[in-house]
């Protein structure tokens, strides 16, 4: 299995949304637990739900735990804008090297402003520096908002439960 570049792990970025807004995007680490724990109580309680596929009221420590790692077989990516962290996606690479899934938070606050968007598109080209071949994201039906920008990121949708509605959303990733 190709490991996950070192340079994703030490790799920070600097985008622009296409609403303007500039983010910073690095990798998680142990330090920015705080900073994770208060994304999190600043995300809906709707959007912990679809995240962590159940009802949450705050993410503890052995929560954050796993998203304070970076490694070979996953790492946490953070977007801050004007310092304040506004959003996280995981990529976990699963045991045979060439997929992965995502999964994408965003404080409520920062909703409409190209920010989840962004951010996925960066840690797709970071997936494909990674040899990562296929992309997925699980996804409850009623959350409409990452089913929609996943589509429109180029994911295909199949239907995985039909009671209560779950999603797998893929994405072939190029290797240009």
């Amino acid at each position: 299995m190709q490991r996950l570049p070192t340079d994703m792990i030490g790799f920070a970025a600097d985008e622009m949304t296409r609403s303007g807004v500039k983010l910073h995007i690095r990798a998680a680490g142990p330090a920015d637990a705080d900073r994770l724990a208060d994304l999190f109580a600043h995300v809906s309680a709707a959007d912990l739900r679809f995240r962590f596929l159940e009802t949450v009221r705050q993410v503890g420590p052995e929560t954050l735990a796993p998203m304070l790692r970076a490694d070979d077989e996953m790492v946490t990516f953070l977007a801050f804008a004007d310092k304040t962290l506004v959003a996280c996606c995981t990529l976990a690479r699963n045991p045979d090297g060439k997929t992965a899934e995502v999964a994408l938070s965003i404080r409520s606050a920062c909703k409409g402003k190209g920010i989840s968007w962004t951010l996925l598109d960066h840690v797709l080209r970071r997936a494909v520096a990674a040899g990562i071949r296929i992309v997925t994201s699980l996804e409850s039906g009623e959350d409409r908002d990452a089913i929609e920008l996943e589509r429109e990121m180029g994911f295909v949708a199949r239907l995985t439960s039909a009671a209560p509605v779950e999603l797998s959303l893929s994405k072939v990733l190029d290797a240009a």
